[in-house]
């Protein structure tokens, strides 16, 4: 039965993250065409450069929703701990794409600006696109970030946070297309540095992220893990302490110390130990080695 409910739990996670990732990325797609077909009609770097990132966007999510299919499978004998961790992979390589779409937008912008300045031909549907595409991003970061912490999705997240940077990339844009139309000189070469610098600062934010999951760092300080053991009748201390995150489940292994009782109730107190870790970090699998002070010589 708990398998089962296991299998329906990674089905349902897989097809709900799926529905956020297909709506992101039709929206995506929408409008980094949009800013492609205005920003050549005008000739405007930070307009180019901004509808890269939304096709980067585009991509990220076509190998996002690849990554939450495979991450959803369940374990096998090659995976006793699940798939989950391509998904946290998958985000990792959108830091990786996000810091090359930074240095190439960064190095077409330096070389312009060696070049003599081009003026812009600046149109309403210019602004029009920019503006509808600020609205866009806004809605979308924040509904993408709340899904994402519903489902404990380090993708969602991770998409979530790069969506909330295009907000300052495009209005970044903006401010590019009103002074260029003011007349001042190289503004929208400047300011597309602007937009590789955002675009870099996410990108190192996602790696921040998903950089611990990867290799394993800890998931939950130790003292942290000694206070809800402490909250449990019954159970005295918890030592050698490990813990780790997949996906969004934490895995901790411990020795739990309790009072020199008999196996019934020590296993109770171990299944109340285990409901306690539950409350309070989530889903959570916990190993738990049983000692009692008799054993330990206490």
């Amino acid at each position: 039965m708990t398998a089962q409910l296991d299998t329906r739990a990674r089905d349902n996670y897989g097809r709900a993250v799926g529905r956020v990732l297909a709506i992101v990325l039709l929206l995506n797609a929408g409008v980094a065409v949009a800013k492609l077909v205005v920003g050549v009609r005008i000739g405007s770097l930070a307009l180019l450069g901004d509808a890269a990132h939304s096709g980067i966007d585009a991509l990220n999510t076509v190998v996002g929703l690849l990554a939450v299919t495979f991450a959803a499978r369940a374990p096998d004998a090659g995976h006793p701990y699940g798939h989950s961790k391509i998904e946290t992979l998958a985000a990792f390589v959108l830091s990786g794409l996000l810091f090359l779409t930074a240095g190439e937008i960064a190095i077409t912008a330096v070389r312009r600006l060696m070049r003599p300045a081009e003026p812009l031909e600046v149109t309403p549907i210019a602004y029009v696109v920019a503006g509808g595409t600020l609205l866009v991003n806004l809605a979308v970061s924040r509904w993408e970030a709340a899904r994402g912490r519903a489902l404990n999705s380090d993708f969602l997240l991770a998409d979530a946070a790069h969506t909330q940077s295009d907000v300052f990339v495009t209005s970044t844009v903006l401010a590019s297309l009103a002074l260029s139309q003011l007349g001042i000189a190289r503004i929208d070469s400047i300011l597309s540095l602007v937009v590789a610098f955002f675009i870099g600062r996410i990108s190192y934010q996602v790696f921040r992220r998903t950089l611990p999951v990867l290799v394993d760092a800890s998931a939950v300080d130790e003292a942290h893990v000694q206070d809800i053991v402490g909250s449990v009748p019954g159970a005295i201390s918890a030592h050698a302490v490990r813990s780790r995150r997949t996906g969004g489940r934490v895995f901790v292994e411990m020795h739990l110390l309790v009072e020199p009782t008999d196996t019934v109730t020590a296993h109770a107190v171990t299944e109340e130990v285990e409901q306690a870790l539950e409350r309070a970090l989530g889903p959570t699998s916990a190993t738990i080695h049983v000692e009692t002070t008799r054993d330990c010589g206490e």
